[in-house]
């Protein structure tokens, strides 16, 4: 979970970016985030799930990136027609899928991811958008919507592809978990000829800069990245980079875009590398707990011999922290039972203890007894008449045996009383014949 609410977790600049998610890819901790869950125009950042797609497509179906070709269809061209992010190809021209990947990961090559979605989506793209909706769905994207396979924006906002920093994360994340595609994004160029129409078609990837050493943004940690940067429209990119062992995935959505696309670039990509830096110079994994150490204790039950048993930390516990932070910062939340009862092994695990910083939880370990205890068989029965004496049934046989001595007692006064009646009766009797002889 994003801890932001601490200062040692702000970066020392506000970003332009109106939605911001980096993640530690290690530890998968949020160290910063800016609207993470807010829907934002996805733009050309919905190619990655295009080229996601295709790959999980090919590889389920058993086809081969390389055997298999498409034709690009006059309406496809018809759709791209006078659009800037081309790859050059032709109509009536076959490509192979792993090229039409190529091109459109690193030229955003627009008719080349039509071409991919119309394949995959046997014919139509509309078809293909709802496969998308349906995948982001099970990866676990809440805030996505894609209205087509390349993202293009429209005026009226219901056609247009939205997701959040956070799902896009998702989706880059599985991205680049795809070897294919993690050596497709960090490729520099890449010929996709011979065709039917052309005998060499390169592609130049101009989608991550920031691997470019010929380039002003060129960033060295990074592993991958994809932008989405249209003339007069706010920009976003998605980054992987890793250094020192450590790792961040970060996205930026909604970037504002600025006089020129070059301006626009400039923005979107020094932001991406502040931020990045900032993480890499700001934070470190850190031991936050040993294993062993002693942090509570809870009453026994039941023994003779001790009546409390000391906890210790079953593991060590290490976080993603800020260099800067003091241990000390660091609060404890136990969750303990009242008491444990006899007999006890060593090694037991009886509760949790909660790491708690900036308000909130970074991690919990398991507490464990330290010694063995032995149980006391007295005050097991002592503890178990105990017990019993609060229950229903034990109360229930409790009434009914004064309920019976009660009603013993009444029926023996009654018989008493009977047979004294009778006694004086029959004496009565005695006293009348004697007296009727005499």
């Amino acid at each position: 979970s994003p801890v932001t609410a601490h200062a040692a977790y702000l970066p020392s600049f506000q970003p332009q970016s109106r939605g911001v998610w980096l993640e530690n890819t290690d530890t998968d901790q949020v160290i910063f985030e800016q609207n993470g869950e807010e829907a934002m125009e996805a733009g050309y950042l919905a190619k990655l799930m295009t080229a996601l797609m295709t790959v999980e497509y090919m590889e389920e179906n058993g086809l081969d990136l390389d055997e298999e070709t498409v034709a690009l269809k006059l309406y496809i061209q018809n759709l791209v027609y006078g659009s800037a992010n081309l790859g050059g190809i032709l109509q009536g021209e076959e490509v192979t899928i792993r090229g039409l990947l190529y091109s459109m990961l690193l030229q955003s090559a627009n008719e080349a991811t039509l071409m991919l979605g119309d394949y995959v989506g046997d014919g139509s793209l509309g078809h293909f958008a709802d496969l998308m909706n349906k995948r982001a769905a099970e990866l676990g994207c809440t805030g996505t919507t894609f209205a087509d396979p390349a993202g293009f924006h429209d005026d009226d906002p219901s056609q247009n592809s939205w997701t959040t920093p956070r799902d896009m994360a998702v989706i880059f994340r599985r991205v680049m978990e795809n070897e294919t595609l993690r050596t497709i994004l960090q490729t520099r160029n890449y010929d996709i000829g011979p065709t039917n129409r052309h005998d060499s078609l390169n592609q130049f990837n101009y989608t991550n800069a920031l691997m470019s050493t010929a380039s002003e943004f060129y960033y060295a940690p990074t592993d991958g990245a994809f932008i989405s940067v249209v003339s007069g429209q706010d920009a976003g990119i998605v980054v992987m980079a890793s250094t020192g062992g450590y790792s961040y995935l970060l996205v930026l959505l909604e970037s504002p875009g600025g006089a020129t696309l070059a301006d626009t670039r400039t923005t979107l990509y020094n932001e991406a590398k502040d931020l990045l830096q900032w993480a890499f110079d700001s934070f470190a994994v850190r031991t936050v707990m040993e294993k062993g150490q002693i942090m509570e204790e809870v009453p026994v039950k039941y023994s003779f011999t001790t009546d409390h048993m000391p906890l210790a930390t079953a593991e060590t516990y290490m976080a993603l922290m800020p260099n800067s932070m003091d241990l000390t910062s660091v609060q404890y939340k136990f969750d303990l039972p009242e008491a444990i009862a006899a007999p006890v092994e060593k090694g037991l695990e009886v509760g949790r203890l909660h790491l708690i910083l900036a308000d909130e939880e970074i991690g919990s370990v398991s507490l464990m007894t330290t010694d063995t205890i032995e149980a006391s068989q007295p005050l097991i029965w002592l503890a178990w008449l105990e017990a019993s004496v609060h229950t229903f049934w034990f109360k229930f046989c409790v009434l009914f045996v004064i309920s019976f001595i009660l009603l013993y007692s009444s029926l023996l006064v009654q018989i008493k009383r009977r047979k004294q009646r009778q006694g004086k009766y029959s004496r009565y009797n005695a006293r009348r014949s004697q007296e009727r002889y005499l």
